[in-house]
């Protein structure tokens, strides 16, 4: 092969840094046995090569996301990718495991290995969807591989010349054109026969490598990077009709495409950093646009007339107006973006995907205008990728390095936002490491999209000063710092309020009390975190969105209760100010003598969390108690005895408690005991008026 064939293999002086990779070791299934994956030579660095790392920017990427995008393994060294959405099925041509591995689409797993001939070209396949058949062409063996597509299996191998490299299928009659870069021939196959084989063998320019079909007049264009010149083939006469002078080195490893909107056909020159312009109808000359460094992949926006030239040695993209052939934009990606045309457009997204073979991602570039949407990681040196045209939200990328295919499933969120002032900036920071993207508001609202993969994706805002995010909804109750997200495209509604002051005084407390407030928002999805805060001061303060907060009064002093407790508060424009009143809590304990003489004294004495005593005449003597463990002892002075003469009792406001009934009696009288369910010893009163009944009973009967 040609110098600019050789031109694009893996760079030895460009640094691989691989961007949150999701790791796969897997053995490459090939013909006979398990082969390790076998790496290209290197690349000779170009003379005056940019450096371009220190500018390039971050862009999304997802840290190895709950749902992680799947990966399958294939065989050594994947460098073709074809969807066949009518079968189901995902074709990957690997080049040094001399094989083809076919995936299912429904359930992503490896269904067959295909041997077929020796080191199949980088992007080297074709599909026929009429005779349900797959092409592969084989640069080693110099033949074509004709697969069954129902058989999974080579049904056909098709000898062609030296060292083929693209093929092409003409949708009019099914002829297949193969370029042969060691033979400066194009082959072209008819499977009309019972067994494929070739019709005829087109004299081209040396070293021919890419081919594009006008599948309105069915014309062939050949990149010849030997010769710096594109020919057209008739596909009427199978005859060279046109030659046409391009850049140095044209189409390396398939750069070259045909246009459907605006009939031309478009070639990358990596010898000489620009792009040629061909008129699709003649084949001649429209103009030469200049670009980045190396430019080695092509993807093409119709409908936004847009054509993006990834650069592989300045690490960017440049976008090329298809209406005046001018560059309008050059956006930073990976490193040594574009390794084997690895670049694709989805007209049902709008948005081009592009492989950068360096920093094992893939990049997402958004259309009209040109930005980056995201960066999704993928496998070790990713150089080939292609998006199922029917689940266009799935992208299918070979990664040489790692022997495997990942599967991306994309869904493109939208942060819309509400209530902050007109042209605010507001920003989000977007998947793990953090990315952020900003946005300026017209009239309160404000919008920011970006593609990831489909699973959880953590998210953060950064809103103007004195504004906070009040509640993010969006389905499958996001919240304010992740959603699980699905689908092609996710709309998650973020609402804005200002920053409010949020007081609660107490009343009540001995000083240097601590107490505390805890708040949580009363959304039950997608609310503000929670807060917290404790004192020992009379006020605690909070900074809250707007909102509804549910509060709740925490750590006071186990002897005293909080009126309210707990609740909720709404905070709107101004600053609020909520009173939280404290008081002891208490239980009225009572005990009541039985058995004494009217006017007799008597006294109880307790001692405890609290300590009191009381002497009366009065038949019940009544404490306010607060709770904690207790002792009492009752004492008289006349011949009667009480029982119990002393005890211990907890007091558990609110919980009600049994009682224990006994009597005053004379020294070693039995008498009888009263007793409510639950026993004596150690009694538990409640907060209401209980009462300690002393009843005739012998002494030692309650626990001392």
């Amino acid at each position: 092969m040609s110098s600019g064939v050789e031109t694009m293999a893996r760079p030895a002086s460009v640094a691989i840094v691989v961007l949150a990779i999701l790791v796969v070791t897997s053995s490459a299934v090939v013909a006979g046995g398990a082969a390790s994956p076998v790496h290209p030579p290197s690349l000779s660095s170009p003379p005056s090569a940019p450096s371009a790392r220190a500018a390039l920017p971050i862009v999304p990427s997802v840290d190895r996301p709950a749902t992680a995008p799947p990966v399958v393994p294939v065989g050594a060294g994947p460098d073709s990718v074809l969807v066949d959405p009518a079968n189901g099925t995902v074709f990957v041509a690997s080049q040094f495991g001399n094989n083809v591995s076919a995936i299912a689409i429904a359930t992503n797993e490896l269904i067959a290995t295909i041997p077929v001939g020796s080191q199949p070209a980088p992007g080297g396949i074709a599909l026929d969807t009429t005779n349900w058949t797959v092409y592969v062409s084989n640069a080693g063996s110099d033949n074509v591989s004709v697969i069954s597509i129902s058989e999974l299996s080579v049904v056909a191998s098709v000898p062609v010349g030296v060292e083929p490299n693209a093929i092409v299928v003409n949708p009019a009659n099914h002829d297949v054109y193969v370029s042969n870069g060691g033979s400066g021939t194009v082959s072209i196959i008819s499977p009309a026969a019972a067994i494929p084989r070739v019709i005829d063998t087109v004299p081209v320019g040396p070293d021919p490598d890419a081919l594009v079909l006008d599948p309105t007049t069915h014309d062939v264009f050949v990149a010849e990077a030997g010769s710096d010149n594109v020919s057209v083939i008739s596909g009427a006469t199978n005859t060279v009709i046109r030659t046409t002078t391009v850049g140095t080195d044209p189409g390396p490893n398939g750069a070259m495409l045909f246009d459907p909107a605006n009939g031309r056909v478009y070639v990358a020159n990596v010898g000489s950093d620009n792009v040629s312009v061909l008129w699709g109808s003649n084949g001649s000359l429209n103009a030469t646009v200049a670009v980045g460094s190396g430019p080695t992949g092509l993807a093409v926006d119709g409908a936004a007339k847009e054509l993006f030239v990834a650069n592989h040695f300045s690490n960017n993209v440049s976008v090329i107006s298809t209406v005046n052939n001018t560059v309008i934009a050059t956006v930073p990606v990976g490193e040594a973006p574009g390794m084997d045309d690895a670049m694709t457009y989805s007209s049902a997204t709008g948005y081009v995907y592009e492989a950068n073979g360096g920093s094992g991602n893939v990049t997402v570039l958004a259309t009209s205008p040109a930005r980056v949407a995201g960066s999704i990681p993928v496998g070790d040196q990713p150089d080939a990728l292609a998006v199922d045209p029917v689940n266009a939200t799935a992208v299918y990328v070979a990664n040489q390095g790692s022997a495997s295919v990942s599967v991306l499933v994309l869904t493109q969120v939208t942060f819309r936002a509400t209530g902050l002032p007109p042209a605010t900036l507001w920003s989000v920071s977007v998947g793990a490491p953090p990315v952020v993207l900003s946005d300026v508001t017209v009239h309160a609202k404000g919008t920011i999209v970006v593609l990831v993969p489909s699973g959880v994706l953590a998210f953060s805002f950064t809103p103007p000063a004195d504004y906070a995010v009040s509640k993010v909804t969006g389905p499958l109750q996001p919240t304010q710092g992740s959603a699980n997200i699905s689908g092609a495209k996710v709309t998650l509604a973020v609402k804005f309020g200002h920053l409010e002051s949020l007081t609660f005084d107490e009343l009540g407390l001995p000083p240097s009390s601590p107490w505390g407030v805890s708040l949580q928002s009363a959304l039950k999805h997608g609310g503000p975190a929670p807060q917290s805060a404790s004192t020992t001061s009379s006020s605690v303060a909070f900074t809250v969105v707007q909102g509804a907060w549910k509060f709740h009064v925490t750590g006071n002093p186990t002897t005293y209760g909080s009126t309210p407790g707990h609740g909720t508060v709404t905070v709107g424009i101004h600053a609020i100010t909520k009173t939280v009143k404290f008081k002891l809590v208490t239980a009225t304990v009572a005990f009541r003598a039985v058995g004494l003489g009217r006017g007799t004294p008597w006294d109880v004495n307790i001692t405890g969390p609290m300590n009191a005593s009381i002497h009366t005449t009065a038949a019940t003597i009544k404490f306010h108690l607060v709770n904690g463990t207790y002792t009492f002892r009752v004492s008289n002075f006349t011949y009667l005895h009480p029982h119990p003469a002393s005890g211990t009792f907890v007091v558990t406001a609110p919980h009600p408690t049994p009682l224990v009934l006994v009597s005053f009696t004379t020294a070693g009288a039995h008498g009888a005991i009263g007793r409510l369910p639950g026993g004596s010893g150690i009694r538990s009163l409640s907060a209401g008026p209980e009462m300690v009944a002393l009843a005739a009973a012998p002494l030692g009967r309650l626990a001392a």
